[in-house]
């Protein structure tokens, strides 16, 4: 066991950093830094063929950098190569933490199965230094200023990410952030898993005060670690926080796909049925937007309740469906009952009671509420309100763009949703707004609107239905560990 197993916080913020070789294929490393804003006097460039690579000097060797410890040093280097210059390293300075940024090892042929296994002889000879890779993209953390892609945003957020593949975490945060203004508090690619272990990083998310939500793409366990498998269940059954977990290789062809990515041993689906049974962990499709999706639910509903004693989750699957037409009623309504939300019927004394407030004409007050011409006034508002009671964990308002925002009709209408949502949200319930995506001007512009206002926005009624039941699931899963927790304490 190596002495700074529990201490991970100098990889995601490192006082200096060592790439190790840096050429132009891999400026894009150089590029996050600065973008990040990370002190490049402290980001130390070794090179054989460049003098600089962006405006920053080049240095011939690793014993030209003036400190005795290098908090992260980035590897880069042909794998033929790969032993002898981490030897060489190691024997001329401290690491505390490396990325193996180098592929072709396990995921590779059988040579890249032996140097793998030699890495992890080097590092285990090397108690205080810790690595992740080989074969992955790397770190991301706003706080700590490192990022490998200069498009990836600098401002800080909740939500944290371990990922076996480099691309899908990169298109997690490049996708998320421009499709649902997602903010990450770490990320990590961690490829191969010779050294660092999922385990690890989602005990340190579990603790980290900036993380609220964990998303997590799983392939398999390193051959080099087989008693991983037992540990990460039961780091998994003891996480307090929402994991958004993605397994890849579940089907016969897809774990084949696994041994050539990461070298991974995958597991069988009948054990993951168990895990996800006995944990609090939510399961997610192979669909990285359907992640995306349930993390931005996650993410924004978790934020609403920071400075309160604890978070609301919904306790039911009741939800009230307000829209413009009867087409998209019906559609609504079979949508949602297929997945499970219940659309309670309107009827008798209920539906007397809400005449009475507006004796509708055109369209319906049954739920969903058929409302085209009203939306402006304030009958809306009295109506939707006097229909939404402490049964009901979902409100979901169909809309469109709006070409013209600013007559009194547009202005009207938007403060009756603006008061709808404050009202909803007050009560510890979700409000969602579904604007349907098509090439506009007038649609990009009001979409913009209500982000920046702060309404959860989806494009479909069935993205917002899955990522609300997902929230639901966890709440039926935390309700049910604490109350095993409780028998056991007393």
């Amino acid at each position: 066991m190596k002495d700074n197993r529990d201490s991970l916080e100098r990889l995601f913020n490192p006082k200096n950093v060592v790439i190790y070789e840096v050429t132009q294929r891999i400026s894009f490393f150089v590029e996050g830094f600065i973008r990040q804003g990370f002190d490049l006097d402290k980001l130390f460039l070794i090179s054989k063929k460049d003098n600089e690579i962006l405006g920053i000097k080049c240095h011939d060797t690793i014993e030209e950098f003036p400190e005795d410890t290098i908090d992260l040093l980035i590897l880069s280097i042909r794998r033929k190569l790969l032993l002898e210059s981490l030897e060489y390293i190691l024997s001329k300075k401290q690491v505390r933490f490396i990325h193996i940024f180098t592929a072709g090892t396990g995921e590779f042929d059988d040579l890249g199965v032996q140097i793998e296994r030699n890495l992890k002889n080097i590092l285990d000879n090397h108690k205080h230094t810790r690595a992740i890779g080989p074969n992955c993209m790397g770190l991301y953390c706003p706080r700590g200023k490192t990022a490998y892609y200069s498009s990836f945003p600098v401002e800080r957020g909740n939500i944290g990410l371990v990922f076996q593949s480099g691309d899908l975490h990169s298109k997690m945060i490049k996708f998320g952030s421009r499709r649902y203004n997602l903010r990450f508090s770490v990320g990590v690619s961690i490829g191969n898993c010779i050294d660092i272990q999922i385990s690890e990083i989602l005990n340190y998310l579990n603790q980290d005060n900036e993380t609220d939500i964990i998303c997590v793409y799983f392939e398999g366990i390193s051959p080099l670690h087989k008693n991983e498998g037992k540990i990460l269940f039961n780091v998994m059954k003891q996480m307090e926080k929402p994991v958004l977990f993605m397994r890849g290789g579940k089907t016969t062809r897809g774990q084949s796909a696994v041994l050539t990515h990461t070298g991974a041993l995958a597991t069988r689906n009948n054990i993951w049925n168990s895990i996800f049974k006995q944990s609090p962990l939510i399961e997610v499709p192979s669909s990285l937007d359907e992640l995306i999706d349930y993390t931005y639910l996650f993410s924004h509903y978790i934020t609403r309740f920071k400075n309160k004693a604890s978070i609301y989750y919904p306790k039911n699957k009741r939800a009230l469906v307000i829209q413009w037409s009867g087409g998209f009623g019906i559609l609504a309504t079979d949508t949602l009952t297929e997945l499970g939300i219940e659309l309670p019927y309107f009827e008798g004394e209920n539906l007397k009671r809400l005449r009475e407030i507006f004796p509708v004409k055109i369209g319906s007050l049954s739920n969903p509420f058929d409302l085209p011409w009203i939306t402006h006034r304030k009958e809306f508002l009295n109506l939707t309100k006097a229909a939404f009671d402490e049964n009901i964990d979902l409100v979901i308002v169909e809309t469109d763009a709006w070409r013209n925002r600013q007559n009194e009709r547009f202005k009207n209408y938007y403060s009756n949703i603006v008061e709808l949502r404050d009202y909803v949200e007050l009560k510890g319930k979700i409000f969602i707004i579904i604007l349907h995506q098509y090439p506009s001007e007038s649609q990009t512009a009001y979409n913009e609107m209500l982000r920046k206002d702060n309404f959860i926005v989806y494009p479909t009624i069935e993205t917002a239905a899955k990522a609300f039941l997902k929230l639901y699931e966890f709440g039926k899963k935390l309700d049910k560990k604490n109350e095993e927790d409780y028998k056991f304490l007393s």
